[in-house]
């Protein structure tokens, strides 16, 4: 008779930045989806990294880190840059606490 093996690991299906206790889990998800837009948006386009790179303005090297999902290499304001460049309308929606002490709940930053 096999014993089973234990796990030494957790199936999580929330924010994997939170479940490792990030404090900065949202920007870092928020982050990380933007990233993942746009190297989605490079590989569909049909360019080359070359051509890629040649239209955003950077060297090949960093769109292979985009479309590979390098996300400690590309702060939220760079990929924000890129997908404007790639065609998309950016916006940012801000939602204000409705409570006196502002301080009483912390808020979240999201990719819709």
């Amino acid at each position: 008779m096999t014993k089973a093996k234990e796990t030494d690991y957790e199936v999580d299906e929330g924010n994997i930045f939170a479940a490792i206790g990030r404090k900065d889990a949202d920007e870092l998800v928020a982050r990380s989806e933007l990233l993942d837009e746009v190297g989605n948006l490079i590989e569909k386009s049909g360019l080359t990294q070359h051509q890629a790179a040649k239209k955003l303005g950077i060297k090949q090297s960093k769109v292979s880190m985009l479309i590979n999902g390098h996300l400690s290499e590309f702060s939220t304001d760079t990929l924000l840059h890129y997908l404007s460049i790639l065609g998309c309308k950016v916006e940012i929606r801000l939602i204000k606490p409705r409570r006196q002490n502002i301080f009483s709940n912390r808020g979240c930053i999201a990719v819709c």
